[in-house]
């Protein structure tokens, strides 16, 4: 842990040198080869009304809902749209949910009994479910999920409140009374935990709970939120201390983005973090700390 860097810059030189690699004073703002295809970008997303995840203590309980719409408006749209999903992020394991969808914004509500039907087992603890439409635009076909190459959605998703495909996935409902107390230290990446460690959970409220990193000077609590409706787990960027005692940087802070990284397993008890560590002189980087509750 001692010998931790801190990545202060990033490769700004190596970026521009890689977008002007093979360009030439004569090409213009785009080649004469490029044939250019207008294909309309649509966005997925699951709509806040219905469920969030599939509880595998609650399944009939299920109802996702999503909608599928233009992410410009007034913007040309497809011929048709395909509704097709995706099991446990495989290309080759693709049903069409439902053909030939004319007109868009179309909002679509699937159940547990739905999927299963579609994909002719049970769901099942860790599954993951992404619905997105296949476009059709003229006699071209643009696959949400191809077997081979990238598929209509993934070329924007930087773009704000782009949502390239609508995941549920099957968890076991958020239970706070596991998430306080005694963990064991898995892993840490950072290597501030050892593995076989014990770190105390502090309940804070049913949806939060905190714990304390040792290895700063005046340590301060860190607070995570569980999203109790997808089992993501989150902090907010905060000061952990003044300083890491095995080095002198400075104002040590964490945070915790919401992604499907980080999450509270109930059924297992555990718990993963995906931590970005900054300091006065710069960032570290994220890594991972898994944690899982002593029996």
């Amino acid at each position: 842990m001692k010998n931790r860097k801190i990545n202060i810059f990033a490769a700004l030189t190596l970026g521009l040198m890689i977008a002007f690699a093979g360009c030439k004073k004569d090409d213009g703002g785009v080649r004469s080869s490029v044939v250019i295809k207008d294909v309309p970008v649509v966005s997925t997303s699951i709509e806040s009304t219905g469920s969030q995840a599939i509880d595998l203590l609650n399944l009939a309980g299920f109802s996702g809902k999503f909608k599928v719409e233009l992410y410009f408006p007034g913007a040309t749209p497809p011929d048709k749209v395909d509704i097709v999903v995706r099991k446990n992020g495989s290309n080759t394991n693709v049903k069409v949910v439902k053909k030939d969808v004319t007109t868009l914004p179309f909002s679509f509500t699937v159940t547990s009994a739905d999927i299963a039907a579609i994909f002719g087992v049970a769901v099942a603890l860790g599954d993951t479910y992404d619905f997105a439409p296949d476009l059709y635009v003229g006699v071209n076909k643009y696959e949400a999920f191809p077997a081979t190459g990238l598929g209509n959605g993934p070329g924007i998703i930087a773009f704000p409140l782009y949502s390239d495909y609508a995941r549920f996935a099957a968890i076991c409902a958020y239970d706070p009374a596991i998430y306080e107390g005694d963990f064991v230290v898995v892993s840490d990446a950072f290597g501030d935990f050892s593995p076989g460690e014990i770190v105390k959970f502090t309940k804070i409220s049913n949806s939060s709970f905190s714990f304390i990193n040792p290895y700063v000077t005046s340590p301060l609590p860190i607070i995570v939120s569980i999203n109790t409706l997808n089992n993501q787990a989150t902090i907010a960027k905060q000061k952990i201390g003044n300083q890491f005692v095995w080095a002198s940087y400075t104002n040590p802070n964490v945070a915790v983005a919401a992604s499907s990284t980080s999450v509270v397993a109930p059924c297992s008890k555990t718990i993963t973090l995906a931590i970005a560590y900054t300091v006065d002189q710069g960032s570290f980087g994220t890594y991972n700390l898994v944690l899982k509750k002593k029996p």
